[in-house]
């Protein structure tokens, strides 16, 4: 019987997953009564479901960024969904306002570091019709003068206070700022993957940068998918609605299983048959789960 190609069951399970997270997306959004006099939770509520599904479907578009430089940018910016999404259904009328209005502020902001660039001279013809045009969106929503401008967080309290009272710190604590390291390049995260010992012992061992290449793991899908997964079991709950049976969660989960099984047996037959040419490496770390 011919063996199954471990990439081409990729390509089928990464499918399934970006259809089966988008269908999910979209039931929420038919199963969910909107109220049109608190139009900003929908809102508000609404994109950040939306932004959690874009998050993890174009990851799962890219094996090439499932490793140690890429993949937790992604995964912090949705550790920063799920923590921003609960804590807002705590208080969703303020929060969603709250959420809108530092946004609209933070676009006015940039709008006037883009005139004082042209301070003394005159901007292009696209470069005016730029500034314009984001004035017009944000007066669409509120009038730009009467927009005020805040610095610092836009909740007014740090992430992890928002993560203690979302009840959510162990979350915090085990994905936001262990991916944090990654997406602000802290020393523990340079030293560890853009440096390596120099090969002259007379260097005393001092460290040197380079840049390292990783095999795309699977495991980062799998976080992926989970975040997805918990964004999703949160505004459920909020929500009153009642989950699908199937999810692209357990639908990845059972995939990455079939997967892993797959590069066994073909490192298995390949080890057999002597293989020495290694025609039969994937070019895959084998999937685990967990985190």
């Amino acid at each position: 019987m011919t063996q199954q190609d471990p990439f081409d069951f990729l390509e089928q399970v990464l499918d399934a997953f970006i259809d089966r997270a988008r269908g999910e997306l979209e039931h929420r959004l038919k199963s969910w009564r909107v109220d049109l006099a608190k139009k900003e939770i929908h809102e508000v509520l609404g994109a950040l479901l939306a932004r959690q599904v874009s998050l993890a479907t174009q990851l799962a578009r890219c094996p090439s960024i499932w490793n140690d430089h890429v993949a937790p940018l992604v995964l912090r910016a949705m550790a920063d969904v799920y923590i921003s999404l609960i804590w807002i259904t705590k208080d969703p009328v303020d929060r969603a306002q709250k959420f809108i209005l530092y946004g609209l502020g933070q676009v006015k902001l940039q709008i006037e570091h883009r005139r004082a660039e042209f301070a003394g001279g005159e901007p292009s013809e696209v470069e005016k019709a730029a500034i314009e045009a984001t004035e017009a969106w944000v007066n669409a929503q509120r009038l730009i003068y009467l927009t005020e401008v805040k610095l610092g967080s836009w909740s007014g309290v740090s992430t992890r206070e928002m993560a203690e009272q979302a009840e959510c710190l162990d979350f915090y604590n085990l994905v936001y700022t262990p991916f944090s390291a990654c997406t602000h390049s802290m020393w523990h995260h340079v030293a560890k993957y853009n440096l390596r010992e120099c090969a002259n012992p007379l260097h005393q061992y001092h460290q040197v940068p380079y840049d390292p290449d990783f095999r795309p793991d699977a495991h980062y899908l799998y976080l992926a998918g989970k975040y997805l997964q918990k964004a999703l079991a949160t505004f459920d709950e909020w929500a009153g609605i009642a989950p699908p049976t199937v999810t692209a969660f357990g639908e990845l989960s059972s995939g990455l299983d079939r997967l892993s099984g797959l590069i066994e047996e073909r490192e298995r037959s390949a080890k057999e048959i002597g293989d020495e040419g290694g025609g039969q490496e994937t070019g895959l770390a084998e999937p685990h789960q967990g985190g």
